[in-house]
């Protein structure tokens, strides 16, 4: 059974969106590097923060299925973007994510091998980084109002 998540994203004024998800409201804005206010991280840096917060949840998932025992999580990402956008191996143009890396530090007592196990299990099940790896199917559309 699949399940439908929902956000609305609003332009307040300038380069201000309000983004809201069921009770939850953010602030989206540009940094005044880029001609923004400053109150609120990028589009980028949330997707970026979205995969950070999955891949702890999917790691704390997979400790407990494989009964390891974890004493504190931090995952360290950083996505480079090209002003402009940048060619792939097929001469396409892109204006996303041109790479991502991630590090997960890991506080526990458990070997290298039970914790490469959890990372692996966490990978298989974190939503976010499978989003990351495999093309999505998006449609779109727009209205007039």
């Amino acid at each position: 059974m699949s399940k439908l998540f929902k956000i609305q994203a609003t332009w307040l004024e300038g380069t201000q969106v309000e983004s809201e998800t069921r009770e939850f409201k953010m602030l989206l804005d540009k940094p005044k590097e880029e001609n923004g206010t400053n109150l609120g991280p990028k589009p980028s840096e949330v997707t970026l923060q979205a995969l950070g917060g999955c891949l702890i949840f999917a790691y704390l998932y997979a400790a407990n299925r494989l009964e390891v025992a974890i004493d504190g999580l931090k995952v360290n990402i950083e996505g480079e973007m090209v002003p402009g956008g940048w060619m792939d191996e097929n001469n396409g143009k892109r204006t996303g994510f041109k790479n991502v890396h991630f590090e997960v530090e890991v506080k526990t007592n458990h070997s290298r091998e039970e914790i490469e196990k959890v990372h692996n299990l966490a990978l298989k099940a974190s939503p976010m980084y499978d989003n990351f790896i495999n093309p999505i199917k998006v449609t779109d559309s727009f209205l007039i109002i």
